[in-house]
């Protein structure tokens, strides 16, 4: 305690000569939190995005005949929602994966990626993020039968709007084609990545298709916040084992069709689960990539803090010589000395560090209120043309400690330094 309260009081006396360490820490932190903090919010939208087009955060995908068809969908989905996972929504998902699904509109047609039969009521919540021109996702829930959702690049090309009659074109199962007339209930902005794909009611699919109306080809998964899928996956992937047969443990979209080639669909259906990383994996390098450059920027702030500390703490303990010998003449230990400077390293760095996380945050909600939609390819990494910055309490309880380790390994030569100074040394550097 005495340590510490001398500690405190030299911080407070000598606090001019604080200011430069201080102002280094805080400048460092300040920048760290920004830019993880805007790194994870960038990886998170991503998610969300990629989420509502790949089916949830886990995906399971069933394949009879090497076709997409999920078998017994409320007997599987029963069983999941029976087990107590960590999971927010569980809702099965008709998807038309061919590339021939076109959209007319007063004669002008359009090719979708995909298009995606979703229960409306299941994952109204995970839709409600989606960015909509006009319309929204109740719309769907409320007067849904025989509507659609379509993007805006799409609703441009056409020159339609909401309210209007939109003819679908798709080929069903036995490869007839087949039309329909739905109404356009919303159109939505969404990046190139994930666009052209559009959205409507999985029975109104199902019924184009001409399947049962309860049938689907997926069931997603979303998993409650800060669940990790890979972790997940293994917790899930025994409930299924016995229920169907499984395919291995898939990586990457490419390991999917690489598995499908060489079943043998004489012996029934397959199921696949593939989490969002595996879908994400090109987009994943990427961002594994932008995260490496942020702990490089981190490791130079450190770094450039780190000398700043030595040289600083260096100087500071020649002209505190006279002051260290007096405490050693009344009676204090060399490691109580050398305490006293790690203290006082340890108690700046952290004041420091609080007050860069919250200027930090103040700039990060400063951020956040610009729309940045009309910056080129904002589209992928902002959500409604506004970055989401988001704050990983673990990813800044790991940086908070690693500056004060690195402040505190700075301090720790000048701190034994200081320790090895006596009473006379001292008077003689007076005099």
């Amino acid at each position: 305690m005495t340590v510490l309260f001398l500690a405190l009081r030299s911080l407070f006396l000598q606090r001019r000569r604080y200011v430069l360490m201080f102002l280094a820490i805080f400048i460092g932190f300040m920048l760290m939190t920004v830019i993880h903090s805007l790194t994870s919010g960038m990886l998170e939208t991503v998610k969300t995005k990629a989420a509502r087009y790949f089916s949830g955060h886990i995906s399971l995908t069933g394949y009879e005949a090497g076709q997409p068809s999920l078998v017994d969908v409320a007997g599987l989905r029963t069983s999941l929602l029976d087990a107590g996972l960590p999971l927010r929504t569980i809702a099965p998902r008709t998807i038309y994966y061919r590339s021939d699904a076109s959209l007319f509109f007063a004669g002008e047609s359009i090719r979708q990626r995909r298009l995606l039969g979703i229960d409306f009521k299941l994952e109204a919540a995970e839709m409600a993020n989606l960015s909509f021109l006009d319309g929204s996702i109740q719309d769907m829930v409320t007067a849904g039968q025989d509507g659609i959702l379509i993007s805006e690049a799409a609703a441009r090309l056409l020159g339609a709007r909401v309210g209007d009659d939109i003819i679908l074109y798709l080929t069903t199962d036995s490869g007839q084609y087949n039309s329909s007339t739905l109404i356009i209930r919303g159109i939505f902005r969404e990046t190139s990545l994930f666009g052209y794909v559009a959205y409507m009611r999985q029975q109104d699919l199902n019924r184009m298709l001409q399947r049962p109306a309860d049938a689907a080809t997926d069931l997603a998964l979303y998993t409650r916040q800060g669940v990790d899928p890979e972790a997940l996956l293994e917790r899930i992937r025994p409930l299924l084992i016995t229920y169907r047969r499984l395919l291995p443990r898939l990586p990457t979209k490419a390991s999917l069709y690489e598995a499908l080639a060489v079943t043998d669909w004489g012996q029934g259906p397959v199921l696949a689960i593939l989490t969002l990383q595996a879908h994400l994996n090109q987009i994943t390098i990427m961002l594994d990539a932008f995260w490496t450059v942020t702990w490089f920027i981190l490791a130079v702030f450190i770094l450039v803090v780190m000398v700043g500390i030595l040289n600083t703490y260096r100087v500071l303990v020649y002209e505190r010589t006279r002051e260290i010998g007096t405490l050693r003449a009344l009676g204090m230990q060399r490691a109580a000395v050398q305490a006293l400077f790690l203290v006082e390293a340890t108690v700046l760095a952290l004041l420091a560090s609080v007050t860069g996380f919250l200027v930090g945050s103040l700039v990060l909600a400063g951020l956040s209120r610009f729309d940045v939609s009309a910056l080129p390819g904002t589209g992928l990494i902002a959500d409604r043309g506004h970055l989401q910055p988001f704050i990983d309490w673990r990813l800044t309880g790991l940086t908070l400690t690693m500056m004060i380790g690195a402040v505190v390994l700075a301090a720790s030569g000048p701190a034994r330094q200081a320790s090895r100074v006596t009473p006379a040394e001292a008077l003689r550097t007076a005099d």
